[in-house]
């Protein structure tokens, strides 16, 4: 039989963002038509035989979660950045993607945005730090169109792997750095719109002129997003914002997501909201890094959203990246007043203002404002149904849904999941893949079968994760953290060696 078209989610509390961005819980059917939801009320009569129909009874509807700064590629490398700083992680996992071949990073690319899905996240902007060669970006894409995921794929600039190092030089030419990107703009989007293009640029200390020739061309082939990571603070001798750097080149717009922005310049969040730019706060890489999230910062609140970053590093489940950012945000709360010698009545942020950071925020800084995020008719059917008989959720989503995602929940909570349209998760397992055919050639490899499981991809990531061992076999990983420094110019005179 043909599978159904429409799709129904009956009896469920549906978490529905009012005008003023209050989350309300509401008892109500939603009836999905295609990628869309076309209706949302009380007890919808349908022909059963022709609709999907999903028994929500109980349990919570969520819009699907947006991460707008994600590594997605990294899957192989997870479990070895647990007591790793910026300076550590660099060679040991950014730069460690010199030693990828196409096929580790298809299988890495794949199982990152599995993982994403099976834990809620629905659409994601993934920053590619993963391009040695002409052939990774559409390999990376055709993992992406496997996968289900929405996203925004933002190719970095070309990477020459330096002889004898995992250490990487990045070509910012606009020439060179754009050859491949260009080619993939003739045929994007993909997946009928699902995974769009964007780009990441990383050196914004280029000539101005250079940047703006970059933008330019990146802005005239219609790149969804430009993104680039912000990092200051006294490892870097305090240098100017990447705020501040763009808005200087005249190149600031709705389509720039800054990841981190940690150690922001007095003006720079007036900056973004000027221009509709805005930040990326991921809390578990930042904490970890000792960076302070901008996120809660009372003059970000409007520019920020949430995203995952490393899922190496890391656990990639959205409402933990939340949880964390919310409870160090109260603690900063209560220190700040402390030190003013007062207390509070009141916590702080509350649990619904973290939750629209990792929904209606993210919608906005993806671009893609009322079509992602949150439960409305004419919006993607991008959702998320929480199972809440678990121990930890049982009685808190009775009490306040928003509170049992943002506080008690964990990926086992998550049942099913639907991207554009489509069951991705169902009954708490994730669903098997069909392998994307690439719209133009990609791989240098080749894919016997057409379908794959989650065991099939997470057999292929260990295999590829030992290949990958084997050959970071005998690198001096300290003599590249002092290449590092050199090259991010980093302050040797304030860097301590010992905890």
């Amino acid at each position: 039989m043909a599978a159904c078209s429409k799709t129904l989610l009956q009896g469920g509390t549906l978490l529905v963002h009012e005008v003023d961005e209050r989350v309300v819980p509401r008892q109500l059917d939603l009836l999905i038509d295609g990628n869309t939801i076309v209706q949302i009320e009380e007890n919808i009569d349908v022909n059963e035989e022709s609709v999907k129909i999903i028994n929500c009874d109980g349990k919570i509807v969520s819009p699907g979660f947006v991460s707008t700064h994600h590594h997605l590629w990294q899957t192989q490398l997870k479990g070895q950045h647990g007591n790793h700083t910026l300076l550590e992680y660099m060679p040991s996992g950014n730069f460690l993607g010199s030693l990828y071949s196409t096929e580790d990073a298809f299988w890495g690319e794949l199982s990152g945005a599995m993982e994403a899905i099976d834990a809620g996240t629905t659409s994601v902007v993934d920053h590619s730090s993963l391009n040695i060669g002409d052939e990774y970006p559409l390999t990376l894409i055709n993992a992406l169109v496997t996968s289900g995921l929405r996203a925004v794929y933002c190719q970095c600039v070309p990477r020459t792997v330096l002889e004898g190092s995992v250490i990487a030089r990045d070509d910012y030419s606009p020439t060179s750095a754009l050859r491949t990107w260009k080619e993939l703009a003739k045929v994007a989007p993909f997946a009928d719109g699902r995974v769009q293009l964007g780009f990441a640029v990383d050196n914004l200390y280029l000539p101005t002129s250079q940047l703006q020739e970059l933008y330019t061309e990146l802005r005239s082939k219609n790149a969804k997003i430009i993104t680039s990571h912000g990092v200051a603070g006294k490892a870097f001798s305090d240098p100017p914002s990447a705020v501040q750097l763009l808005n200087n080149a005249g190149l600031l717009g709705p389509d720039i997501v800054f990841s981190h922005a940690n150690f922001p310049k007095d003006g720079d969040a007036g900056l973004l909201a000027k221009h509709g730019a805005s930040v990326s706060s991921t809390p578990n890489t930042e904490l970890q890094m000792g960076c302070t999230p901008v996120a809660f910062m009372p003059e970000f609140q409007p520019v920020v959203s949430l995203g995952v970053d490393c899922h190496s590093w890391g656990n990639g489940f959205m409402p933990g990246q939340m949880r964390m950012l919310l409870q160090h945000a109260r603690t900063k709360h209560a220190e700040r007043l402390e030190s003013e010698g007062k207390w509070s009545r009141h916590v702080g942020p509350l649990v619904e203002q973290v939750f629209n950071l990792g929904t209606i925020g993210g919608a906005r800084s993806m671009g893609m404002a009322g079509q992602i995020g949150q439960i409305k008719l004419g919006a993607k059917a991008d959702l998320v149904i929480f199972d809440t008989k678990s121990p930890s959720m049982w009685a808190a989503a009775q009490e306040d849904p928003v509170s049992a995602i943002v506080l008690h929940s964990s990926e086992r909570d998550v049942e099913t999941v639907i991207v554009d349209g489509a069951v991705r998760k169902e009954g708490g397992k994730l669903l098997p893949v069909s392998i994307a055919v690439a719209p133009t050639p990609a791989a240098s490899f080749t894919l016997s079968r057409r379908q794959v499981g989650w065991i099939d991809v997470m057999t292929e990531v260990l295999e590829s994760r030992k290949r990958i061992k084997a050959k970071a076999q005998g690198i001096d990983f300290k003599l590249a953290e002092e290449a590092v420094i050199d090259a991010f110019h980093m302050d040797r005179n304030t860097l301590m060696e010992a905890i």
